[in-house]
C-alpha cells in the first residue's frame, strides 16, 4: 500500500465517479487524491442523502479513510463516528459548518471501538456519546500513544532488513503516515447499551442494533427507518477487503443479511463509496468464499499465512470480484480469525501487542507477494 507519488490535479480537470442518484455533494476539501496519494474514486466530503440524512465520505476507504454519518434532527444533529485523529475530525467539522451552524451536534454514536471510528470523541466531551457496552469495554485495547510509537518505530524499521522488519516498517509507515495521533485522549461513551436501543431525537426515530461480535466485539448499526437509511459501520466495506478482528463469521454474515432485511434506500458503509444491496450481497459472498477456500487448506495443515498466499494465487480467487478490492492482504487477518474459530489459532493471534505486530509483519509480507504477483 505504498502511496502513489503523482502531482495533485486541479478538481476541474478530474472526473469523479457519480454517487448514487439520491446523494448530492455539498462541501469538501477539494482534493482529487486520497490521503495516501491515490487517485480519488469519488469526491471527499459532505453528502446530502435526503430527508435530513448526510454522510461524510472519504475516498478510497483504506486505513483510517472512514465514513461518518450526520442526521439532522430538528435543531440538533446526531453524529455517527468520529475520525482517527483530531485534525481530520476538525476538518470535517469546519467543512460541515453550513449544516452544523443551524443544527449543532448534541449526540454522538460510535459504531465500534476501532480508533478510526472513535478517537475524535474528545472534541464532543459534554455531549451524549452512545455505544454498545462491548464497544466501550474495548475502547482502550490500543492507545494513541502506542500508535505514535509505531509511527516512530516504522521510520527506523524500514532500514532493518532482518526477518522482514524492513517490510513491516514500510507497511506500517505507509499505513499511518497521513495521521497525527498527538493529543488524543480516548473518550468513552457516556451511555452504554446491549442488543438494541431506540432514540427519538428532535422527533426523528433512530434505532441502534448491536450486531457484534463480528468485525470487533461491539459492532452496531444505525437505522433511520422513516428515512430508509442505514449507517453500517465496519460490518460493511465497499471496494475494500473487509477485516474480521473478532468473529465469528456467522455473526458478520447475519449482520449483513439484517442490512438487506431492513430494505434501506441508502446504505453508508464504514469504508468505501455508498453501498447498494448488490454490495452487501458481495460482502456475504466474500465471507462464504473465504470459508470454502480456507477450510480444505486448514484441514491439510497449512498455516494461515501459507493458506492465504495459496488462496490469493489461486485461479478461483483471481476470477472473483474480490481480487479487485483494495488491501487483499487482509485475507490473512481473516484467516487467523477463522483458524481461531476452528480451534487451531496460531500463537501470533491474541498474543498481545507483540503477537499483533507479528501478524502485521506477516500481512506486510503477503502484501508484498501480492504486488509482485500483480
Amino acid at each position: 500500500m505504498r502511496a502513489a507519488q503523482h502531482p495533485v490535479q486541479h478538481p476541474a480537470k478530474h472526473r469523479f465517479a457519480e454517487p448514487l442518484p439520491q446523494a448530492r455533494w455539498l462541501a469538501g476539501p477539494g482534493r482529487t487524491r486520497t490521503r495516501f496519494g491515490e487517485q480519488a474514486a469519488f469526491r471527499e466530503g459532505l453528502y446530502d442523502l435526503g430527508r435530513g440524512c448526510h454522510a461524510w465520505m472519504v475516498p478510497n476507504g483504506s486505513w483510517g479513510e472512514t465514513n461518518l454519518g450526520l442526521i439532522t434532527c430538528g435543531p440538533q444533529t446526531v453524529l455517527i463516528d468520529t475520525c482517527w485523529d483530531l485534525p481530520h475530525t476538525r476538518e470535517m467539522l469546519r467543512l460541515c459548518e453550513s449544516l452544523l451552524s443551524h443544527a449543532p451536534i448534541e449526540v454522538v454514536i460510535n459504531t465500534h471501538a476501532d480508533g478510526d471510528h472513535c478517537w475524535g470523541n474528545q472534541l464532543f466531551e459534554g455531549r451524549e456519546i452512545i455505544a454498545s457496552h462491548a464497544c466501550v469495554h474495548q475502547m482502550h485495547h490500543l492507545s494513541p500513544r502506542a500508535m505514535q510509537a509505531m509511527q516512530h518505530s516504522a521510520r527506523f524499521m524500514r532500514h532493518l532488513p532482518v526477518m522482514g522488519v524492513n517490510g513491516l516498517g514500510h507497511y506500517m509507515h505507509d499505513m499511518l503516515a497521513p495521521y497525527d495521533f498527538d493529543g488524543i485522549q480516548i473518550t468513552p461513551a457516556t451511555v452504554e447499551f446491549t442488543r438494541q436501543r431506540h432514540l427519538c431525537v428532535g422527533g426523528v426515530d433512530i434505532t441502534l442494533t448491536e450486531v457484534g461480535p463480528g468485525h470487533t466485539d461491539g459492532d452496531l448499526i444505525v437505522h433511520v427507518p422513516d428515512r430508509r437509511t442505514v449507517y453500517a459501520g465496519d460490518i460493511l466495506f465497499v471496494g475494500v477487503t473487509p477485516v474480521m478482528w473478532a468473529g465469528p463469521v456467522a455473526n458478520l454474515v447475519a449482520a449483513l443479511q439484517h442490512l438487506l432485511d431492513l430494505r434501506p434506500q441508502v446504505i453508508v458503509p464504514g469504508h468505501g463509496p455508498l453501498a447498494t444491496p448488490q454490495d452487501v450481497r458481495a460482502a456475504i459472498d466474500y465471507w462464504g468464499f473465504l470459508q470454502e477456500a480456507l477450510a480444505p487448506r486448514h484441514r491439510a495443515g497449512l498455516t494461515p499465512e501459507e493458506a492465504t498466499v495459496d488462496v490469493l494465487r489461486s485461479v478461483a480467487f483471481c476470477a472473483t470480484p474480490f481480487a479487485q478490492w483494495a488491501l487483499p492482504e487482509r485475507l490473512l487477518t481473516n484467516a487467523y480469525a477463522l483458524y481461531r474459530e476452528w480451534g487451531t489459532a496460531p500463537s501470533a493471534w491474541g498474543g498481545g501487542k507483540i503477537g499483533q505486530m507479528d501478524l502485521m509483519r506477516r500481512q506486510a509480507r503477503v502484501a508484498r507477494a501480492w504486488r509482485a504477483q500483480n
